[in-house]
């Protein structure tokens, strides 16, 4: 089936992750039970539109979602055309919704350290400061090995993050006697590589680690606050960026290919803006002497 060899070229040649490839294969199937009654390489643009119209009244789908159809529709034709399986796109004149951008939440450094001071166990304690002190996503911990970890040199290697890409990020120094600890104290007995383990020495899954973020927001007093180990990821970003670090390092650090993504991704404070604003330009009061306007 073409669904099917395209779902493997998405993972042997582009990388995918598993979890991308299921919503690229979701999106695929529910297009091809739409319209049952003629083969998917036989769709035209029309049959398209109509799904997509489908998603969009009846569905309710918002901006977002139907973006994403879109994206792994066009994917998918585009996929056909290379490999000679259709010779017209019917995919190729869609246009995708705009979708309304917005600036993802954040907390304070204040609620972030008093997150972080809530577990009381070695390995939470662990998960929560890595979250934060490295920006990692939660997929990425969970996949972090115990040999991606360089005490000595103090950084973590990320082996095939988002994209399949790799990076490298700094250790704080206050991380490494938490890593030291915890390694100490994690189970000899497990055969799993894995950094992260569960009570049963198994490699501890992204949802488990969701569970665990929720958990000690609510120890924290926290409930009032959408807090995920993405919001970490967010805060170790925008706190970065509130102290003055370059945002290039900081689109290195998260492992985004776009810099335009580390610019939405990183919501920039009002206080940030007044600062850089008052270091940098001429008509700022804290510039004003140096000014030649002011003169006469």
């Amino acid at each position: 089936m073409l669904i099917d060899d395209y779902l493997v070229w998405l993972e042997v040649e582009k990388g995918y992750s598993p979890k991308t490839i299921r919503e690229y294969s979701y999106d695929l199937q529910m297009f091809n039970t739409f319209n049952s009654e003629r083969s998917i390489e036989m769709r035209t643009t029309t049959d398209l539109r109509r799904f997509f119209l489908h998603l969009k009244r009846e569905k309710k789908y918002s901006p977002r979602s139907l973006h994403r159809k879109i994206c792994s529709l066009k994917s998918f034709y585009k996929f056909l055309k290379k490999e000679a399986f259709i010779s017209t796109n019917p995919a190729e004149n869609i246009e995708s919704p705009k979708i309304p951008k917005s600036l993802p939440k954040t907390i304070s450094v204040e609620e972030t350290l008093q997150l972080l001071r809530t577990p009381d166990n070695i390995r939470d304690r662990t998960i929560l400061f890595l979250l934060y002190g490295t920006g990692m996503r939660v997929s990425e911990l969970s996949n972090l090995n115990v040999d991606c970890v360089d005490l000595d040199n103090r950084m973590l290697r990320i082996i095939g993050g988002k994209g399949n890409k790799d990076r490298l990020i700094p250790l704080p120094d206050v991380l490494i006697p938490i890593i030291e600890e915890y390694l100490e104290n994690r189970r000899q007995d497990s055969s799993t590589s894995a950094l992260i383990l569960n009570r049963s020495g198994d490699r501890l899954t992204s949802r488990s680690i969701q569970r665990l973020v929720k958990k000690y927001r609510e120890q924290a007093n926290l409930q009032d606050k959408k807090l995920t180990p993405h919001t970490l990821r967010h805060a170790f970003a925008t706190h970065l960026l509130a102290n003055s670090v370059d945002i290039r390092v900081i689109q290195e650090l998260l492992g985004h290919a776009s810099l335009s993504t580390t610019q939405l991704y990183t919501h920039v404070s009002l206080a940030h803006l007044r600062k850089s604003y008052d270091l940098g330009h001429p008509l700022s009061e804290q510039n004003k002497e140096k000014a030649p306007i002011f003169d006469g």
